[in-house]
């Protein structure tokens, strides 16, 4: 471990590469003062950054932590063993960390579970090595919400292209987030996902949800969004932007998106997997056997949501042969109708419907 060097400024961290300015390259929050008002110390805020080979980004993110201003900061980064130069820009901040390793690991989750055995803070988030801190106040405004006593803070997400330029398709599950609860949560297909970059949890709460399962790839913020709401958190859901998703062509999100639906994220199956898992922490056998049975029923029709294939209607009707309980399921009879009477009928009938 290091001794942090508390609140750096700009004349602190290394200069940025060649070109690069505004935030966080040559603007700065200015340092809060080392002590609250009061004489007391700031709530203390730990930050993990997994990281592999993400080189090309991750000193943009290093920075937007670093130049926050904030003084009472713990900052670590797990590296799974990049071969590209992320180690490089790593040890020219590494007097700024607490902690930081590099080494082949068992993915994201992993690191990210190693990383948070080094936190010791009040206030416990997680920011990949690709996205960015909005501007230099997002720490203060965080703070200043979880003094008023909330336990989970979620703010919004601006989506950036690799070059940091705002990007033009709107993914709504990311850029902004409706209030939800843990029952609500569960129901992932009705419900859009947090966007993960912008939440901060109260450090207690987030040790009850740790470790995360390390078999997850896509799904670890499902599992630990669920775990933390499980707890019935105090919480507001801030409409500012406090982060900066950067979405690339290497990047799991830009994966996930539907083939027929640029602006839908596609629940991988282990979103499946970790909804039933968690749903085990419903209050009644009765609701824990309902939720499985409306969890296996979506299941069953992800085929026909989530392919550009037109299937025919005697094949759906199979479909509820086999499970009945479809029939309560408005998106069922959607699918149905479209395939039955064909996409052109279909959407006139839709119109036709709307206008009277």
């Amino acid at each position: 471990m290091n001794p942090i060097v508390k609140a750096p400024t700009l004349n602190d961290l290394p200069a940025p590469p060649p070109g690069k300015t505004g935030w966080p390259w040559t603007e700065q929050n200015e340092a809060l003062p080392e002590k609250m008002p009061d004489g007391s110390d700031w709530p203390k805020i730990s930050i993990v950054t997994p990281s592999y080979n993400y080189g090309q980004f991750i000193e943009e993110t290093i920075r937007s932590v670093l130049l926050q201003g904030y003084p009472n900061l713990e900052y670590i980064v797990v590296d799974g063993g990049s071969t590209d130069n992320t180690v490089t820009i790593i040890r020219k901040y590494e007097k700024y960390l607490k902690y930081w390793a590099s080494e082949p690991d068992h993915g994201q989750t992993d690191a990210i579970n190693k990383g948070y055995r080094y936190c010791s803070g009040d206030v416990f988030a997680w920011l990949n090595a690709d996205d960015l801190y909005y501007d230099q106040s997002t720490l203060l405004k965080v703070i200043n919400f979880y003094q008023k006593g909330y336990d989970l803070i979620v703010g919004e997400c601006l989506n950036i292209n690799a070059d940091g330029t705002h990007f033009n398709q709107a993914i709504t599950s990311t850029e902004k987030s409706d209030p939800t609860y843990f029952k609500k949560y569960l129901r992932y297909w009705s419900s859009g996902f947090l966007p993960q970059p912008a939440i901060f949890v109260k450090k207690e709460m987030a040790d009850q949800c740790f470790p995360l399962s390390i078999e997850l790839y896509y799904a670890m913020d499902f599992q630990f969004f669920l775990r933390v709401l499980n707890q019935e958190p105090k919480s507001v859901w801030i409409q500012e932007k406090l982060t900066r998703l950067r979405w690339h062509e290497d990047s799991k999100t830009m994966g996930t998106i539907s083939r027929i639906d640029f602006h839908a994220i596609v629940p991988e199956p282990e979103v499946h997997k970790v909804a039933l898992a968690e749903a085990e922490n419903l209050p009644t056998w009765l609701e824990k056997i309902f939720f499985r049975i409306q969890a296996f029923d979506y299941l069953s029709l992800q085929p026909y949501i989530n392919s550009l294939d037109n299937f025919h209607w005697l094949q759906i009707t199979k479909t509820i042969v086999k499970r009945p309980t479809l029939a309560v399921w408005p998106l069922f009879w959607k699918i149905f109708f479209r395939s039955l009477l064909g996409e052109q009928i279909y959407k006139l009938l839709k119109r036709t419907i709307r206008t009277n």
